[in-house]
């Protein structure tokens, strides 16, 4: 009976181990290239990344002959997982070896967290918990598996009475997320390449245990495995070819019984383990999951891997690479992270909207601001929402928490003034950064005013807290004179909102404006004192989308003119004084044409109509209805295109906390015209980047735009103005740099106050 390694002079601990990824793909290659990037993203020291190509010609391998200056690559002409693996393993020189799906995300901390436990030199393999595709549910923890092959997933910890030479059961470790000391590697001769796929991590657990290693099963070391689709492997994540599955099960049993089972009990076992299959498949095809001819080609694989498995198994042979195949590695070579690496701590950003879909100012702003920040080598997480069910996402560069929407409304503790449908989803943003603060340091949290997203983080007083300055509900109010009329309206909702936004106001750790116009107008309307250091002022920037793909609205006659306007069409964005402008403009100009883009839903028009159902039952010539078009919200290459083929952008809102759409316009170097209202007077220069119209005022509007529509010299070099404003203030670069100095500083007075408290 072999018994546990003495440690061993050259395995002693070693406090930074060398370590390689190896990471083998066949036909992912766009997953590949996802998985790669996050690894920019890695809180480790220096590592190396092994890519195996498989034999798939789509593209993987010209995409990563482009990398090898960063990652070692090479090939494997067969569709088999072990004899990649082995490759892999064989070109890799850390003393660690980690092994990755081309389809998976680690978490930052993941590669220091899975290399720790090898400080204790008896230690062979380690493996961490695997998320599924939501990024919530867990696909994979701890198991056990036996010596039938069977993995046993009802465990709750990991299996360390397991961990002795030709136990019964041993402790499991799933592919996706493993790792191996490369001595132990070499030891056992790599993995057994009889199994293409299935079993072929349980085959190598079980025989490091058998070689007298150690295996550790972490609670942490998470891998996001979105299991995306295979040759194998169907899109409804069906295994539609299952020959390699019978025949390898048959196989483990019997290369790996080492006397716990007769040859009776292994042969009742795999046909009991065929006829489960046959279920399985006849339930999958009953129900048109799979083809009859998958279950047909499924009846004539079960008599082959019957076979082949009995027949390979009591040969007592395995198929290990060749002696010193796995013993020549090529030199390290360092994997270059593309990012910096300034710290521990993540930062986290809240917005109910974010990208993908069609978003508003907020969720434009947030995006701009959270990829920046991450591309800057932050650990960034977004709370945002979701259409369907709640997941985690990695997304440039950026991990995306969506929150369910549909749950039942909770009620405020009382002293919380809030309605609640905000506190639901307060409540739940505030849930999401103790799960993220329970894996590492959260350092601030900075949300926005609107909805009043952060009010369980400010109750809560867990985690600093920074709120954004967008346009509030008193503002908001000021608009719909009806809704602040609606005593149901304002008892419900609009009241304690405003409750909500007070005591945002007061209590967080520090305020970020976006301009010196919204500052004013909150401190006035709300009587808050607003003053450094805990108010920063930092306008919005933008990253250049100049260079992204676009598609173009349906092209105009030659010498025509297009205005273009971009956001909701309500009272407040002033869009009762541009439409009647504009349909006289276009009565005598029959080359001007308008794309109004934006939420045109909203019965803000008199009798209780949309602006644009009111226009179109209105009295405009028809020739100018035809040419004065609503495209409602649009997706985001969409929005590109009407930017790209506009001639001048308007902005006649009659206040903007902000205005958002005037620096989007200025950075396609697009001419703007803009009311003399809130934030907007702090981004265009008059008679160089904009023309202003005073806000409310009709004719002063249409003369503007009269003037701008007939001087293409005017629109020109006003473009050309907006650009090099853009670039000198308005970058997301420049923005994301000076709220990061807001955030930390914010950062800094909850923690001295914290310890003041403590004292």
């Amino acid at each position: 009976m072999a018994v546990y390694r003495l440690p061993m002079p050259h395995l002693n601990a070693f406090p930074d181990p060398s370590v390689s990824i190896v990471i083998v793909s066949d036909g992912r290659r766009d997953a590949l290239v996802k998985t790669l990037e996050s690894l920019n993203w890695l809180e480790a020291a220096s590592f190396e990344v092994v890519v195996v190509c498989g034999p798939t010609p789509d593209g993987t391998r010209e995409a990563m002959a482009a990398l090898r200056e960063r990652i070692k690559v090479r090939h494997c002409a067969v569709r088999n997982i072990s004899v990649a693996r082995n490759i892999g393993i064989a070109a890799a020189s850390g003393e660690i070896i980690v092994f990755l799906d081309d389809d998976a995300f680690p978490e930052p901390e993941w590669l220091g967290q899975l290399v720790a436990p090898y400080a204790d030199p008896q230690v062979g393999a380690v493996g961490g918990i695997v998320y599924d595709h939501t990024g919530v549910g867990i696909q994979y923890d701890f198991a056990v598996s036996d010596r039938l092959g069977h993995t046993d997933r009802n465990w709750h910890r990991a299996a360390d009475e397991f961990n002795f030479p030709y136990s019964s059961q041993f402790p499991h470790i799933l592919g996706a997320n493993s790792s191996a000391r490369r001595a132990a590697l070499l030891d056992i001769g790599g993995f057994d390449e009889e199994y293409e796929f299935y079993l072929d991590e349980t085959d190598l657990c079980c025989r490091l245990i058998d070689a007298g290693w150690t295996i550790r099963q972490l609670d942490h070391a998470f891998v996001h495995h979105k299991f995306l689709p295979s040759a194998i492997r169907s899109e409804n994540k069906i295994t539609r070819k299952r020959y390699a599955i019978l025949k390898n099960k048959i196989y483990f049993s019997i290369i790996n019984n080492r006397g716990h089972h007769s040859r009776v009990e292994i042969v009742e076992d795999a046909l009991a383990f065929i006829r489960e299959h046959t279920r399985d498949m006849v339930y999958n095809v009953d129900h048109g999951k799979l083809l009859p001819a998958d279950l047909a080609e499924f009846h004539a694989d079960a008599d082959l891997a019957l076979e082949a498995g009995m027949a390979r198994g009591l040969s007592g042979a395995r198929r290990l690479p060749p002696p010193g195949f796995l013993s020549q590695p090529a030199p390290f070579l360092p994997f270059p992270r593309s990012i910096p690496r300034p710290g521990a701590g993540a930062y986290c950003f809240v917005s109910r909207e974010y990208p993908p879909g069609v978003v508003g100012g907020i969720g434009s702003h947030i995006f701009a601001l959270a990829t920046t920040v991450a591309a800057m080598g932050h650990q960034v997480h977004v709370i945002t929402e979701s259409e369907n069910h709640h997941r985690v996402d990695f997304e440039h560069g950026v991990w995306v928490h969506r929150l369910d929407r549909n749950l039942p409304r909770v009620h405020p503790p009382a002293g919380v003034e809030v309605p609640r449908s905000a506190w639901r989803h307060a409540t739940r943003v505030l849930e999401e950064i103790r799960r993220i603060a329970a894996k590492r340091p959260v350092r601030v949290v900075h949300s926005p005013i609107w909805d009043a997203e952060g009010i369980a983080v400010t109750q809560s007083g867990e985690f600093a807290h920074v709120v954004g300055l967008h346009t509030t509900m008193r503002q908001w109010l000021d608009s719909h004179p009806d809704k602040a009329a609606d005593t149901e309206f304002m008892e419900r909702f609009g009241t304690p909102m405003l409750a909500a936004e007070a005591r945002l106001l007061r209590e967080a750790d520090a305020i970020h404006g976006n301009s010196a116009a919204i500052v004013e107008e909150i401190r006035a309307r709300h009587g808050v004192d607003l003053a450094p250091p805990r108010l920063t002022i930092v306008p919005h920037g933008l990253i250049d989308e100049t260079g992204l793909p676009a598609v173009p609205p349906a092209p105009l006659p030659p010498g025509a003119v297009r205005v273009l306007f971009v956001g909701r069409l309500e009272l407040r964005k002033g869009v009762q004084f541009l439409l009647p402008a504009l349909a006289r403009l276009m009565a005598g100009r029959p080359g001007l044409h308008v794309d109004m883009v934006g939420d045109d839903s909203i019965a803000d028009a008199p009798g209780g109509l949309t602006f644009r159902q009111a226009f179109e039952a209105g009295n405009a010539p028809e020739d100018v209805k035809a040419r004065l078009r609503f495209h409602g919200r649009t997706p985001e290459a969409d929005l590109r295109g009407f930017y790209a083929e506009a001639d001048l952008v308007v902005v006649p809102s009659l206040f903007e906390s902000f205005g958002l759409v005037l620096v989007e316009a200025m950075m396609r170097g697009k001419a703007t015209i803009a009311s003399r209202a809130g934030g907007m007077v702090e981004i265009g220069i008059e008679g160089e980047t904009t023309l202003f119209a005073e806000p409310g005022d009709e004719a002063s509007l249409e003369a503007a735009l009269a003037r701008l529509i007939d001087d293409a010299e005017l629109r020109a070099r006003l473009g050309a103005g907006g650009r090099r404003r853009y670039e000198a203030r308005f970058t997301a670069e420049r923005m994301a740099q000076d709220v990061l100095r807001l955030l930390d500083e914010a950062a800094g007075r909850f923690a001295a106050r914290n310890r003041k408290i403590a004292s």
